[in-house]
């Protein structure tokens, strides 16, 4: 008996299998139609596997705060550019730059962000603007 086409086929079930929770956990569908620059204030930083993720209050447009999630790339990218835990703290001001879900969600996938001191920070290699 030739095992060789029964292994094969296993293979790709399971990388087939495999392909769904890597896509699924790539789920931003961002609108790339307009860059969205907001000013807010740090309320957490989760420099943490598998996303760089920032919490940040903006006031909205009737005048009340709004929370906001701005997700990045791995923190293993983000430190070969200088991002450290210490990069930003709660009450630190910033400027985030990126683009937004499409469902309307106050989420969006950073391309930069501005620090209180003017140091701009990117999110992407080849890219990077400070640090």
């Amino acid at each position: 008996m030739n095992r060789s086409p029964l292994i094969v086929a296993f293979t790709v079930l399971g990388l087939l299998a495999a392909a769904g929770p890597a896509d699924a956990h790539h789920s931003w569908q961002l609108d790339r139609s307009k860059m969205l620059t907001l000013t807010g204030f740090v309320t957490h930083f989760d420099f943490s596997n598998p996303h760089v993720q920032v919490y940040f209050q903006v006031k909205g447009e009737n005048g009340a705060g709004e929370t906001w999630q701005a997700g990045g790339p791995s923190p293993n990218q983000l430190s070969r550019g200088g991002w450290s835990r210490e990069t930003m703290k709660p009450g630190d001001q910033i400027t985030v730059a990126g683009y937004r879900n499409r469902d309307g969600s106050r989420v969006l996938r950073f391309d930069t962000i501005t620090l209180a001191n003017g140091q701009v920070i990117s999110g992407y290699r080849g890219r990077d603007r400070g640090l």
